[in-house]
């Protein structure tokens, strides 16, 4: 994750005008892990912290919007409906159904927070009876808390990178760190799916 967090500050420094277009796009299609490390090097000074706020939320509502419209093609839902798909889309489903008790503004934000499921569960929400004035307003909401909680844990894990690094002059030890946030960030999102698995 270093040489490509390290690979990205390099290509930002040297095409400044791609700066815009990398966060909008790596928002929207990179999820959680691509936001955490625009936020990684908003806290480098990379990216301006205000950039990365108003390029990424525009980038996740452009790709919430593509997958919700491409949910309702018949290309899609034959694809939902086959049968390898079908039980997984069944007891993903189900689980949101239950924690969200059929809200659709709840089911995006758990859909926010529960890694690779964003995309199949817009695109299940675009198949129920949901108006696209719905869910552009239930989706705004949800990108909102989502950035709120995801771009400083990238944020703080940057300074916490710097901050052992100049401390201990160890590269090591800091890379050790960000592994660290990783791992913990892995472990909450496994036991999140368990919690939400397990009530179904």
């Amino acid at each position: 994750m270093l040489e490509s967090i390290e690979w990205l500050r390099i290509f930002i420094f040297d095409y400044r005008f791609f700066e815009y277009i990398i966060i909008f796009l790596a928002a929207g299609f990179g999820g959680e892990f691509a936001l955490l490390a625009l936020g990684f090097l908003a806290a480098q000074g990379v990216i301006s912290v205000f950039s990365l706020i108003i390029f990424s939320f525009l980038g996740t509502l452009f790709s919430d919007t593509l997958w919700f419209l491409l949910g309702r093609t018949a290309t899609v839902k034959k694809m939902i409906s086959h049968r390898y798909a079908d039980t997984t889309v069944s007891v993903i489903n189900e689980a949101v159904n239950r924690m969200s008790r059929g809200s659709h503004s709840t089911a995006l934000i758990i859909a926010k927070f529960l890694v690779g499921t964003r995309v199949l569960l817009i695109m299940y929400v675009s198949t129920t009876n949901i108006r696209f004035q719905q869910f552009i307003h239930y989706d705004l909401i949800a990108i909102f808390l989502w950035i709120l909680v995801v771009i400083p844990i990238g944020f703080l894990s940057g300074l916490g990178f710097t901050y052992f690094a100049e401390i201990l002059e160890n590269l090591y030890i800091a890379t050790g760190f960000i592994l660290l946030i990783v791992i913990l960030i892995i472990i909450l999102e496994i036991w999140l799916k368990k919690i939400f698995t397990n009530k179904v």
